[in-house]
Parts: C-alpha cells; sequence; structure tokens
C-alpha cells in the first residue's frame, strides 16, 4: 500500500520576503494561543515562568525554517512581513535546508547561541507516524483500518499543549539544569520486573482517583495508599533505576504536567479569530474532555494496556510512562501541597520527596496502607499478567537476538576485544532499547552510531538492530544487502582482503559508514569481521 499526501498552502507577501509560508501557518496561531496563557507575572500554569523569552522554530525538513521572535537569527534567515501577521511577532523564514533533517523532532535547540523551542510540521510529524504505522506488527486489514481521521489530522488541543511542553523544557534548562535522567540508565533498568510492572499498575488506580476525587479526605488517602505503592516498588530498584525514573519525572513528567494545567487556565477564554480555521477546534467552553484524554493516557500507560512503539518490553514503555506518572504527580501536589512548585527546582528535590513531605507518613500508615491496596480484588490476575509480560519479552528479545545474528544479509560484526580498557559509546533513542541479558543489548528504531576510543566510528546510515555484547566486547548488525569480497575490497579501495593489519581505514558499505583507526578486516563464514587494533 502507498500513502501519498500533498499541501500546498500560498501565502501572499510582498516583494523582498519569501514568497509563501509553506509550514502551516495555522502553528503561529496555536502558539500564539499558547502564548497568551503562559506569560507575564500571573502565568497561572507556572508561576515566574514568561514563556514570551522562548524562541520557536517551526520546520519541515529541507524545505522550510520559519523561526519567531528570535534576539539574533542565523546567517540564512530573512525577515517574513507577509501573512498571517501577529502583532508582537518576529519571524523569520529560512528555505531550503533546515536546522533539523529528521521528522517529527519536537524539542529544543541552541540556534545562533540561544536556546530554542523546536515544533515539526503537522505533515513532518504525519510522515514520521506513517513510517512507524507502516513498521508496525498489525496485520494489513488492521492498518487500512487505523488510516482514519484520527491518524491522519493533527488534534489543535493536543498540538497546542505539545508546543506547551517542549517550551517548558527550554525554561527547565534555566531552572533545573542536570536534574533530567541520565539516559544510560535505561541500559540495566528492570524493564519485565514482575513487581515493578505490578506496580506501577496500582500507582496508576491511586493517581486516578486522586486527580478525580472532589473529598479531600478521599484526596490525601489516595496520595498515601499510592506513596506506599511507590516505596515498595522501589524497594527492589537499583539506586541508578530510582534516579533516572526520579530525573525523567522532572523533565518529561513537569512538561506534560503543563498541558494538564493548560487545560484548566484557558478553559473559559475566548479564542482568536484564526483558530476557526483549525481542523476540529471547538473553542475552549468545557476542557473536561482534554483531562480526561490526558487521564487515560496516564492510566493506560502505567498499566501497560497502551504501549508506544509498538513495543510493550523494552524500554519505550519505561520511559514514556514516567511522562504521565510525573504529569499525575504534580496535579495531585497540586491539592495536597500547593507551594510544591516554589521547592521543585531546587537542586535534589523531587516529586516523591514533596509528596513525603507534604504526607509525612510514618512507616506504619505506609505498612498499613499496602496491606489495603494488596488485600483488594484483582492484585493476583496483574501478578499473573505481569508474570507473562515477562516471559513474553524475554522470548521476544531472544528472537530479536536471532534475527541479528542469523538473519538475511551479510553481517557486520565490530570486534574491540584487543582495546583493553576501552568501552563501546553508543548514540541511540532512549525509546529503542531491549536488554537480552547482563551483557547483551539491542538498539534499534534510529541510525545507531558506535564510537570506541579515539577515531573508531561506526555509524549506521540506515536503521536496523544492532546487538552490543559487552561481554565479548563485540558489536553487531546485518546490512541491508549481501556484501562480497570483492565488493568489500573495492570499498575499502585494496584489491583483495589480505587479513593484514591496516591503518587508517575509511569507507562505506549499504547502510553504514565505518572508520577506524587500525583494524584487521576480514571474512569470516560469510560475515564482515572488523578487528580493531
Amino acid at each position: 500500500m502507498s500513502l501519498f499526501l500533498a499541501l500546498t498552502i500560498a501565502v501572499a507577501a510582498p516583494q523582498n520576503s519569501p514568497a509563501a509560508l509553506r509550514v502551516d501557518p495555522r502553528l503561529l496561531a496555536q502558539a500564539a494561543e499558547v502564548w497568551a496563557i503562559a506569560s507575564g507575572e500571573e502565568n497561572p500554569i507556572w508561576p515566574g515562568w514568561d514563556v514570551r523569552e522562548t524562541p520557536l522554530l517551526f520546520y519541515y525538513p529541507g524545505e522550510q525554517d520559519v523561526l519567531v521572535n528570535h534576539p539574533a537569527p542565523p546567517e540564512g534567515f530573512e525577515r517574513y512581513r507577509g501573512a498571517p501577521e501577529l502583532p508582537g511577532w518576529e519571524i523569520w523564514v529560512r528555505e531550503g535546508e533546515t536546522h533539523f533533517t529528521l521528522d517529527g523532532q519536537n524539542t529544543s535547540t541552541t540556534l545562533g547561541g540561544v536556546e530554542t523551542l523546536v515544533v515539526a510540521d503537522p505533515l513532518s510529524s504525519l510522515r514520521s507516524n506513517i513510517l512507524m504505522w507502516e513498521r508496525g506488527s498489525a496485520s494489513p486489514a488492521e492498518k487500512e483500518d487505523a488510516l482514519g481521521l484520527a491518524m491522519l489530522s493533527t488534534d489543535p488541543y493536543g498540538q497546542m499543549g505539545m508546543i506547551l511542553h517542549e517550551a517548558f523544557h527550554v525554561q527547565q534548562a534555566k531552572w533545573g539544569l542536570g536534574k533530567a535522567g541520565d539516559e544510560s540508565a535505561l541500559l540495566t533498568y528492570p524493564c519485565l520486573s514482575v513487581t515493578n510492572n505490578v506496580g506501577f499498575a496500582l500507582e496508576a488506580r491511586e493517581l486516578t482517583t486522586a486527580l478525580t476525587a472532589t473529598d479531600e479526605e478521599e484526596i490525601w488517602l489516595a496520595a498515601l495508599r499510592w506513596l506506599a505503592i511507590r516505596s515498595h516498588r522501589r524497594e527492589e530498584l537499583p539506586t541508578s533505576s530510582i534516579a533516572y525514573e526520579d530525573g525523567t519525572e522532572f523533565n518529561e513528567g513537569l512538561a506534560t504536567y503543563v498541558e494538564w494545567r493548560l487545560t484548566h487556565a484557558i478553559e473559559g477564554r475566548e479564542p482568536a479569530p484564526a483558530m476557526a480555521w483549525v481542523r476540529g477546534f471547538h473553542g475552549y467552553d468545557d476542557m473536561s474532555f482534554q483531562r480526561a484524554e490526558l487521564l487515560e493516557s496516564m492510566r493506560g500507560f502505567l498499566t501497560g494496556e497502551r504501549v508506544v512503539n509498538d513495543d510493550p518490553y523494552g524500554t519505550a514503555p519505561v520511559r514514556f510512562r514516567l511522562y504521565w506518572s510525573g504529569m499525575a504527580i504534580g496535579a495531585m501536589l497540586d491539592a495536597i501541597h500547593p507551594e510544591w512548585k516554589e521547592r521543585m527546582m531546587q537542586s535534589g528535590t523531587t516529586l516523591t520527596g514533596l509528596v513525603k513531605e507534604a504526607l509525612l507518613a510514618t512507616p506504619e500508615d505506609l505498612e498499613l496502607a499496602l496491606e489495603e491496596v494488596m488485600a483488594e480484588p484483582g492484585c493476583d490476575q496483574l501478578v499473573a499478567a505481569k508474570t507473562k509480560l515477562r516471559e513474553e519479552g524475554e522470548r521476544v528479545a531472544r528472537e530479536k537476538c536471532e534475527a541479528i545474528l542469523n538473519g538475511e544479509g551479510t553481517l557486520l560484526l565490530l570486534d574491540h576485544s584487543a582495546l583493553t580498557g576501552m568501552s563501546a559509546a553508543f548514540s541511540f533513542t532512549p525509546f529503542g532499547i531491549t536488554r537480552v541479558d547482563e551483557n547483551r543489548t539491542i538498539y534499534e528504531m534510529v541510525p545507531i552510531g558506535v564510537r570506541i576510543g579515539q577515531g573508531n566510528v561506526v555509524r549506521q546510515t540506515r536503521a536496523v538492530p544492532l546487538l552490543h555484547d559487552a561481554g565479548a566486547s563485540t558489536a553487531c548488525f546485518r546490512l541491508d544487502e549481501e556484501v562480497t569480497d570483492e565488493a568489500l575490497a573495492a570499498a575499502m579501495g585494496v584489491e583483495r582482503l589480505t587479513g593484514e593489519v591496516l591503518g587508517e581505514i575509511s569507507f562505506e558499505l549499504p547502510g553504514v559508514s565505518i572508520e577506524v583507526q587500525e583494524a584487521v578486516v576480514r571474512r569470516a563464514g560469510g560475515s564482515i569481521v572488523i578487528e580493531l587494533r
């Protein structure tokens, strides 16, 4: 099945300015709505945060960058004075080459020396989503059924929340530098732990109660039960995993929390006229539907009923559920510890710690609350479900490993066992890690880079799963095509493979570029082996 989507937006503009905005101008209207809320001394979302200090970069890869309110636009940007006009906003445009070449990068970046919010054009995000949809495990019929309006269009309320989410990251970098979780901790996080996964599912139940209850006593009881569950769950976690949870709840959880706060702050406001042209927008009279969606996402991702990247077993669900747990804990703190935001940006302060501070619960209080939780119906079924998840996850990890080692195409194996004392460093996405066992880890979803020591770099140019064996000091993955001895020698610029040590080798093969200082390159049973020396 192929899918072609095209959108052309022509916007009149005077001479001496770009002919058109090819980035969707409705993005500017949505950002302006958010900016009207999250600014000034009385910011109802987070006191002391003025989002007007944050420049914005909207982009469509390889087509156009649109830069808004940047104090010093880099070379190549031209001032834009066409429609739409937004009072007080300065808009700059750069054609062709864009700051980001990948689709769907909603993030922040340093541009012209200034930390800048980045938002991808909806078509760019759609293209990224469709690629993931194509690679998914669903049947062709299920994939076709999924191609409805919900997938092919952008939810305007979710888009505004996402813009605010990413803008808050820019502010966090100023307020809480160094508090984000260390993504390398995911390499040892017990993703398939039954106790841990059961605990998160039980936390979801209490957080839902705390965020929906209207009785103050019920909210405090739910908070106590939540703390009891979390304390018990974390007894088995390594210190690095606890620190990762706290750091990611700070970074991503609080950014998701501001989305929750936006639904309260914007409720009842009069929208700008431009919003009438945004598909699916129906005003701000009642935002309870959006809060219900956020709550359902929180519950689904913490229980594991919802998954991200079609992966219920690896690090993707671990990382993503912390967005939602952080959101919910922040919303719960609004009720039990109203001054919590004044403390949150201080070094060493965590969301869990602030709940402990508010409750002042004794060990006996927590023990009794945990006993009550575990005595409730459904706990045994939950343990059984998470035990089955662990068994399935272990099987899937073995199958992924087998596909890399014995699948189709030529295996490329990088052996750095001779470089004693040098470990391999990887560039990866935290949403694409599967731990096979104590020594072996699979990286996937994006092109992976491997660096060992000085000058030894292997970079995938296409995303294929890579297996790292820390015990054997090897990293391997399969090339898209079979590579003959002749093709390998030609790529290396030699007449033939001799098995001798070669210095300063630089060459490319299908799907990978290779630069090594000193190595033996040889064939072994159809595989290409690069032995670093």
